[in-house]
């Protein structure tokens, strides 16, 4: 099967090509269609590494630069909340935070740093609280399979997350403070130096929080009101990046993070005043990565070793795992089809008192994925296609192509209509701890999901207004996908047959300027209904049912307006109601605002930003998580200074 559609791939790949030479050939040029236009720009050297070039029929959302700078303080999993539908389930605030996306688990979605996956190797995903935004200034959320493109687990999708290189500012920076409710302390400082051919970056930071706020306990008569205990947390960091641009169009570049997350784990609401059942954990974790990339007439190439070590403590465990990473890949352009071929090397090794000794997983990849724009269709249509196959250790990796496509059907001035579909298959082979905590479970196969999704785009762009509507129908289905069940005594994986996912996605956004007022707003709604067709015994109730803890509807809405250096904004957002484990369970539904203010000016010569915002304004008394209290109206006042 692999090798078939390896084979029909390749083929695909030829006819491009051969169609291609019968193109002009522009020196250095891409012809692309980017934001809804038709433009030729320039291969920055870059560019080999940004794989939504190759994202033709689904959905990629790039958040605002904007947004990540006015969220310096806070983390990935606050601003996916302030920014998006995405659910994310949470055990309290600053505690254990995952992420869904179209209501697959943690683990089903990609999270990138400049490329690399930073998922832990045992879990095989990471707690959204632990990475700070402060570190990085670019981000992109692309919804939909792509595991063609992101590798391993970016079944429902793929965040990443990186930062940009400046040249030639010299010497630069700011420092950031904020204090909050609960005793919340951050502080930040970045500095920079570059050239033009040197540029370094320095982040440091430091966050902690006692997380005392009040709630009501539910689970004693009268609902009486308490402070919570045992939830503090303490979070601190260093990212050092180093880049070098050399005469030939090449670039070498090293960076590095090191993160000390304690926190103290918060007790379910029943076990608030019980002490005996307090506990704490700590994770650290280390990456670092080596990158020379460059160009060479119409090929662009980059070279990758990465490390990745992560640490956690809980009691007398040691849950550790080591990951070495290697990639090669090269990019070639010619008239309007562009190919990228590469190869990828991963080497595991768990650690631990539950793992064995000498345990260690090896996975390799190969992946080809083109773009082309056919010349018959005038620069309306853009086609793309790709595939990536694996190996790994004791286990098989299903093949995982793809196939898109996008259509202009019209296209008048700024108007711009578009049509996009895409299909694809990807999978997720079990983690460390699936396939070795306690011994070897050899019986769990590779998850494999197929989806095929459709969407609309409409842009119109004028002097004083901007609008972008786009709207996403998807349907996927995932077999063996992987959940811990009681098996006696003990918790073991298992594979269960068939989950189906359907669902819709509206984006809508609108800027403009209005008398003397700028304004921007958008609005994000999805509807995610994921069932579990299959089960492991036929009488299992929740065949049929919509899976815990996902909501079948989320909304969030956001609205900024500016005048001259004041800025107000809120943001508005809306979680469906949820079953826990019990199908039978429900969690209600609930909604939240958040307002706040950010003040623009110049201090001895350099600019300054002071922001206020309040959470959960009207004091919504919810839970997330069955039992697990969250804070009522709370706020945060932050200080940036520019140099």
């Amino acid at each position: 099967m692999t090798r078939t559609i390896s084979l029909l791939v390749f083929s695909l790949f030829l006819f491009l090509a051969a169609a291609a030479q019968n193109v002009a050939i522009r020196d250095s040029v891409v012809v692309g269609i980017i934001d809804s236009l038709v433009v030729e720009e320039k291969i920055e050297l870059s560019s080999s590494t940004d794989m939504a070039l190759y994202a033709v029929g689904t959905k990629i959302e790039r958040i605002s630069p904007l947004a990540l700078e006015r969220g310096a303080s806070l983390t990935l999993e606050q601003l996916l909340k302030s920014e998006s539908s995405l659910y994310i389930k949470e055990y309290g605030r600053g505690m254990l935070s995952h992420l869904s996306v179209r209501g697959r688990s943690s683990a089903h979605t990609a999270l990138l740093w400049n490329g690399i996956d930073i998922s832990t190797p045992t879990m095989g995903q990471i707690n959204l609280v632990q990475i700070p935004l402060y570190f990085f200034d670019k981000m992109t959320i692309h919804t939909g399979g792509g595991s063609t493109l992101y590798g391993n687990g970016a079944i429902g999708g793929a965040i990443e997350l990186s930062t940009t290189p400046e040249w030639n500012n010299g010497v630069g920076g700011d420092l950031t403070l904020s204090a909050g409710s609960y005793s919340t302390l951050y502080s930040g400082g970045t500095f920079r130096y570059s050239s033009n051919s040197f540029t370094s970056r320095t982040s440091l930071l430091y966050s902690s929080s006692k997380n005392n706020y009040k709630f009501n306990n539910n689970t004693k008569p009268g609902h009486p009101r308490e402070r919570l205990n045992n939830s503090a947390y303490y979070n601190s960091g260093i990212m050092q990046e180093f880049h070098k641009r050399f005469k030939k169009l090449s670039q070498l570049s090293f960076n590095l993070w090191y993160l000390n997350f304690n926190r103290e784990i918060q007790p379910s609401i029943p076990l608030n005043d019980t002490p005996e059942n307090y506990a704490s954990i700590l994770d650290r974790s280390f990456k670092g990565v080596i990158k020379y990339e460059g160009r060479v007439a119409r090929v662009s190439y980059r070279i990758v070793g990465a490390v990745s070590e992560d640490r956690e403590f809980y009691k007398e465990d040691i849950i550790a795992g080591t990951k070495y990473f290697g990639e090669v890949e090269a990019q070639y352009s010619v008239g309007t089809l562009t190919l990228k071929s590469g190869g990828t090397f991963q080497l595991a090794l768990p650690k631990g008192n539950y793992f064995d000794l000498g345990v260690k997983e090896r996975r390799g990849y190969l992946y080809t994925v083109a773009r082309y724009l056919p010349p018959f269709a005038k620069e309306t249509l853009i086609l793309g296609a790709g595939i990536r196959v694996g190996e790994v250790t004791n286990g098989k990796v299903p093949p995982m192509p793809s196939i898109d496509f996008k259509w202009y059907p019209y296209r008048r001035g700024a108007h711009n209509l578009a049509l996009r579909g895409s299909f694809s298959i990807s999978s997720r082979v079990p983690t460390l701890n699936d396939r070795y905590w306690g011994g070897v479970s050899s019986y769990l196969l590779s998850e494999s999901s197929t989806t095929v999704e459709g969407g609309v785009d409409f842009s119109r762009s004028g002097e004083r207004f901007n609008l972008t509507l786009s709207t996403s129908l998807y349907s996927s289905a995932v077999e063996n996908w992987i959940r811990w069940l009681p098996a006696g005594q003990v918790w073991r994986p298992q594979n269960v047959p068939h989950v189906t996912s359907k669902g819709i996605e509206a984006q809508l956004k609108v800027e403009g300027e209005w008398s003397r007022l700028g304004y921007r707003a958008a609005a994000n709604y999805s509807y995610s209904s994921i069932v579990m067709d299959k089960g492991l015994w036929s009488e299992d109730p929740s065949i049929g049912q919509q899976l815990a803890f996902q909501p079948l509807h989320s909304f969030n809405s956001t609205l900024t307006i500016e005048r001259d250096r004041v800025s107000l904004f809120t943001t508005i957002s809306y979680t469906g109601r949820r079953s826990t484990l019990d199908i039978f369970d429900l969690l209600p539904s609930y909604t939240l605002t958040n307002i706040g203010g950010e003040y623009k000016g110049i201090l001895w010569g350099n600019n300054f930003s002071i922001i206020l915002s309040i959470n959960n304004l009207f004091g919504v008394n919810y839970q997330n998580v069955k039992f697990y209290a969250m804070p009522p109206t709370n706020s945060l006042l932050t200080l940036r200074y520019f140099f």
